[in-house]
């Protein structure tokens, strides 16, 4: 499990998720090429199946997808369309985004995540 102290809390402090904390983010993603009907329909399956997703909509070469941070990330939603053959877009602007983005979500998770001595910052989701 990535964070388990999003989770489980210290002795006197409770988890993020233990005090029904949510993080909810949108995001666009942009794929290489558009999506034909029954690839639209096996990319919403799969990504609706993973943990923390909210809702998804495609639009030509385009994804909005809407996501818990405590239970998804945009490098996990990323992973899971390759692992389906999606490609994204390839772009350098893009690129340059979507690790923009992983390093934010990556610093927003760690300042969630309770440690012993500190406390919890919050974030508005």
């Amino acid at each position: 499990m990535d964070n388990p102290h999003l989770y489980v809390g210290m002795p006197g402090q409770k988890a993020p998720k233990q005090e029904g904390f949510s993080a909810i983010k949108r995001r666009r993603l942009r794929l290489a090429q558009p999506l034909s009907p029954d690839q639209e329909k096996a990319l919403g399956d799969a990504l609706l199946a993973m943990m923390g997703i909210r809702s998804i909509s495609i639009d030509g070469d385009s994804i909005v997808i809407a996501y818990d941070l405590l239970q998804a990330t945009a490098e996990q939603v990323e992973e899971r369309l390759a692992e389906i053959g999606v490609r994204l877009g390839e772009g350098w602007t893009e690129r340059l985004r979507r690790a923009f983005v992983h390093y934010e979500e990556e610093c927003e998770v760690g300042n969630l995540e309770v440690h012993e001595g500190k406390h919890v910052h919050r974030h508005p989701g």
